[in-house]
């Protein structure tokens, strides 16, 4: 916006809101902490004096934050702030107390208030949207809050404030036009949420990584806590997790997932530090983390009636392995059919060939013309060779079609409409249908399916928002 374009009117609506912001740049990155510091000045400074815990990472992020709000109410704290991105169904999604999201009237009020200073900075969507919900755990008077980062980490809007503990989750390479093309320079990007004095936690346990991170935090007066240093063990039906002040013995089921179980041991760790003691009783741990599962990361849905759905927003390299690890341990042997879409910028050539290793046929449901970032079916096929092309095909993202083919037997599934069965599976039947490649897919296809899986709940609260 220039000095000479007309403001756009103040918004009436929450649909209002969503149109403005969305307009901010959604789809472009402004990497830099100048804007947001002076939006914050502006809005009189919500995070001084706010207690924060600072996530960063390439995978995995979400989890740990999720993990760490729910402890946090379960260790005597009555309000718990928690901001995440990107949302599925609905921008509120984002901002949560105590799980509860941000109601649509405080952000209309909200947006009002501080259109001026949007316009006059040309604040960028993610920045706006980080003010505001420093604002709203301001309003709310959080006594903590989970900040997981949007981008890389030293120049996220997040990282404008000031934590009492940083976290860093598994490395790799995703965002490299952005963040590097190495995993050594990713990682720089991601450990620079370290603050002076403040201690961070970390999932790596590459030795030259840490050694370098060891070296900044030396400087820096920054204690830090490699999961290297505190192991964990599966036996039978316990989990078992050395802390710095305890051991905790939880049940297996509450985490299936290698990956997922590595993201709560860094969870557990990094609470342990931020309490500088041992964690509360597991009657009072086990239900928080019970809880605590965020949708659409290995998501099992099973109705009657229905083909087992798992909805996973693996979109890059390392999250495929670990979708790929977590499948093949616990539906070995099984036929499995993916709903797939994937960003352009991303290793979408790679992804692709990793879906292939667990599943025999890949339909790709387009998200062209929703997302700018989509790839497109014909930009999959060219990448791609002949023989890597078999078992692919499109598919209509429209509720109709997904739900005849959900709701037939998992025998029947190629039977539907626009299906063909697989030349590897003689009776085109599949026992699992897997969801993945992108959020925004499952952000797409979870309002779709929610009259005909229970275990999608959560989000009706968001039908038929303006």
């Amino acid at each position: 916006m220039t000095a000479s374009d007309p403001a756009p009117p103040l918004p009436v609506t929450y649909r209002d809101c969503l149109d403005f912001l969305f307009r901010r740049n959604q789809f472009s990155i402004k990497l830099g902490l100048e804007t947001i510091n002076a939006l914050l000045d502006r809005l009189g400074r919500p995070d001084a004096g706010m207690t924060f815990l600072h996530v960063a990472g390439t995978n995995g992020k979400g989890s740990v934050c999720a993990n760490l709000a729910a402890m946090l109410r379960v260790s005597g704290f009555s309000r718990v702030g928690l901001y995440t991105s990107p949302h599925l169904v609905s921008f509120r999604e984002r901002i949560l107390v105590d799980g509860e999201p941000v109601p649509t009237a405080w952000i209309v009020d909200w947006l009002r208030k501080a259109m001026g200073p949007i316009l006059e900075l040309n604040a960028t969507y993610f920045e706006c949207v980080t003010a505001m919900a420093l604002d709203y755990f301001r309003a709310r008077g959080c006594e903590a809050v989970v900040l997981e980062t949007g981008l890389g980490g030293r120049l996220d809007a997040t990282n404008a404030v000031l934590p009492v503990l940083t976290a860093v989750t598994s490395i790799s390479l995703d965002h490299t036009s952005i963040l590097g093309g190495t995993v050594e320079e990713i990682w720089r990007e991601k450990i620079a949420i370290l603050k002076p004095g403040v201690p961070m936690v970390v999932q790596e346990g590459r030795p030259h990584l840490l050694a370098e991170l060891r070296t900044k935090a030396l400087a820096a007066g920054s204690p830090v806590l490699a999961m290297g240093d505190y192991p964990w063990k599966a036996e039978g039906s316990v989990l078992e997790f050395h802390g710095r002040y305890a051991t905790y013995r939880l049940p297996a089921s509450l985490r299936l997932e290698t990956h997922q179980r590595e993201n709560l041991a860094l969870s557990l760790i990094a609470m342990e530090t931020f309490l500088k003691g041992p964690l509360p009783s597991p009657d009072l741990l086990v239900p928080a983390l019970a809880g605590s599962r965020v949708p659409g990361r290995t998501q099992l849905l099973e109705e009657p009636g229905m083909a087992p759905l798992l909805l996973d927003g693996a979109h890059n390299p390392g999250g495929i392995a670990a979708l790929e690890a977590y499948l093949r341990r616990e539906f070995p042997g099984r036929r499995i059919l993916a709903l797939f879409s994937v960003m352009r910028d991303k290793d979408f050539a790679a992804v692709y060939r990793s879906v292939k290793g667990f599943a025999s046929r890949v339909l790709f449901l387009s998200l062209e013309g929703k997302f700018p970032r989509a790839l497109t079916y014909a930009e999959l096929q060219a990448a791609l060779d002949p023989h890597e092309r078999e078992g692919l095909e499109p598919f209509p993202l429209e509720a109709a079609a997904l739900q005849r083919l959900l709701q037939l037997p998992p025998s029947q599934v190629a039977s539907s409409p626009g299906a063909t069965a697989a030349g590897s599976d003689p009776d085109g039947g599949f026992d699992l249908v897997v969801a993945c490649g992108s959020l925004y897919l499952l952000g797409e296809v979870i309002p779709m399916l929610l009259p005909r899986y229970s275990g999608l709940a959560w989000f009706r609260q968001f039908q038929g928002e303006g």
